[in-house]
């Protein structure tokens, strides 16, 4: 699972945990930075992948950016199948509005809510920082996905997350 307010919004953490599932879980309490690692490099060899996205085109363009990839990265290749649940708050327009979103709501919020020591966590506001804390580091748009039905998108229609 990639880290997602938007998840955590939906209550789905609680049934994952409920030990009817195989859940590789980064946030187990006392886990080390070590076994997350592992645990985002187990995620490629999973069954199903559950995330959220940044935001969702109106042409369908998934647009999401992430700090250490291991999200976007499984979104691209590795899990059988991933689903991302999608609050109507991350429906865009275009891309450039999907980028502008991630500047301006995502990124800053997500930096704050991780304890992230950056200009957008303390400030609000992006401004394209050089720190080693950046969660800003790779982008990656989806326009379409070669494995019919391996990317599914629930679009909730309340906000969820950042």
């Amino acid at each position: 699972m990639g880290g997602s307010a938007s998840l955590d919004e939906c209550g789905i953490l609680p049934l994952l945990r409920s030990g009817d599932y195989t859940f590789l879980d980064r946030y187990a309490p006392g886990i080390k930075a070590q076994q997350v690692e592992e645990v985002f490099r187990q995620s490629f060899f999973a069954d199903s992948y559950l995330c959220s996205s940044n935001a969702v085109t109106e042409n369908g363009e998934l647009y999401n950016m992430d700090g250490n990839a291991n999200r976007v990265a499984a979104m691209t290749f590795g899990p059988k199948s991933v689903i991302l649940v999608v609050g109507y708050n991350k429906v865009v327009r275009d891309l450039a509005e999907a980028e502008r979103r991630v500047q301006e709501v995502a990124a800053p919020a997500n930096a704050k809510r991780l304890g992230c020591k950056t200009p957008c966590a303390a400030t609000g506001v992006c401004v394209d920082c050089k720190s080693d804390a950046r969660i800003c580091c790779t982008a990656v748009i989806h326009r379409r996905q070669r494995v019919k039905g391996r990317i599914k998108v629930i679009l909730v229609g309340e906000a969820l997350g950042f």
